[in-house]
């Protein structure tokens, strides 16, 4: 298995002092330079960052602000400049407002560090409250990573025949039903009880999700992460920590959108939107978790149907799902 085929930021090792100089840049946008208190939802992200990610032991009260060029002198692996700034571009959304003051020092952060990353693009959308063009790009970007087939005519056929799946594809639904035969606990008969207990149609039924998109629903079930708000956010945040790119960033900023900042991004009305449902912490976690997987599950060439006879038990340890923990690790980190 080559480095590719493990998640992005996988390879990232912290010592306290880069450790410490993120912690502080992420507070230097919160307090917009300590010119206002630190809120307790920007609070609870250190710690959760430090935590699940550092490991570290850093008093938060004790960091101070820290001017762009420090940190990119303190910081200067490239892969830990990349991860660093993506932990900063959240920081405006937590409070559900995007200051156009913390988009600024993010902006400065990042120029600093010499990265335009697409979500920082995003963010400077979202600040300008431009829906619709992070829209249309973000659906873009999504139908390249996300729809299995090589090259743009494949996965323009692979969206005709999801489109048919919409209006009902017979074939495709008794594969689907079918899994109702499985023996419980085994990942197709999970999955299908999933969409069941849900109500959800079952791919090739009427109005149905496209099998295409199941990837998804396979990692809140094998991850074991809730599907309500928080839970979705929480699970975008699991698939940020496996994705083989930083697209998987991207997937949890639309679900910020959707669940926490209340957008009604991606929804469509087919779901309900909501606002303030993001913990950092759960968050953090999930993130931490699927840094430690050996395979990315929205794989688009993965033939997930292959294992839908595995229990989920096997597959959690053939791909390296660590448990959800219900105390923090050993913080290896002591302060600096």
């Amino acid at each position: 298995m080559s480095h590719l085929d493990r998640p992005y930021f996988q390879s990232v090792v912290w010592t306290p002092s880069t450790s410490r100089a993120v912690l502080a840049a992420m507070k230097t946008i919160a307090t917009l330079e300590e010119r206002r208190p630190l809120d307790q939802t920007s609070r609870s992200m250190l710690e959760a960052t430090q935590t699940w990610v550092f490991k570290s032991a850093i008093a938060i009260d004790d960091l101070t602000s820290i001017v762009p060029k420090d940190l990119a002198l303190q910081v200067k692996d490239h892969h830990q400049q990349q991860q660093a700034l993506q932990f900063l571009i959240l920081m405006p959304y937590l409070d559900m407002e995007v200051d156009a003051r913390e988009v600024a020092l993010v902006n400065q952060f990042a120029e600093a560090l010499g990265l335009t990353p697409q979500t920082l693009k995003s963010l400077r959308l979202v600040q300008a409250r431009k829906f619709k063009q992070l829209l249309l790009g973000y659906t873009w970007r999504s139908f390249s990573a996300i729809l299995p087939g090589e090259g743009w005519w494949q996965k323009l056929k692979i969206t005709f025949t999801a489109s048919r799946q919409y209006l009902g594809d017979k074939r495709v639904a008794q594969r689907y039903q079918a899994l109702e035969s499985l023996p419980t606990g085994t990942l197709g008969r999970e999955l299908y009880q999933y969409y069941r207990d849900r109500n959800f149609p079952l791919p090739g039924e009427r109005k149905s999700f496209s099998e295409y998109l199941i990837g998804h629903d396979l990692v809140h079930l094998l991850s074991g992460i809730g599907t309500d708000m928080q839970g979705e956010i929480t699970v975008a945040g699991f698939e940020a920590g496996m994705s083989r790119s930083q697209f998987g960033f991207e997937l949890l900023l639309e679900v910020i959108l959707d669940f926490h900042l209340g957008l009604e991004f991606t929804t469509m009305g087919i779901l309900e939107a909501g606002s303030n449902h993001l913990d950092p912490n759960a968050l953090m976690q999930a993130y931490a978790r699927g840094q430690q997987m050996s395979f990315d599950l929205l794989d688009p060439a993965w033939d997930f149907e292959t294992v839908f006879a595995q229990p989920i038990s096997e597959l959690r340890e053939l791909f390296q799902i660590p448990e959800r923990s219900q105390e923090a690790p050993k913080r290896l980190l002591k302060s600096a």
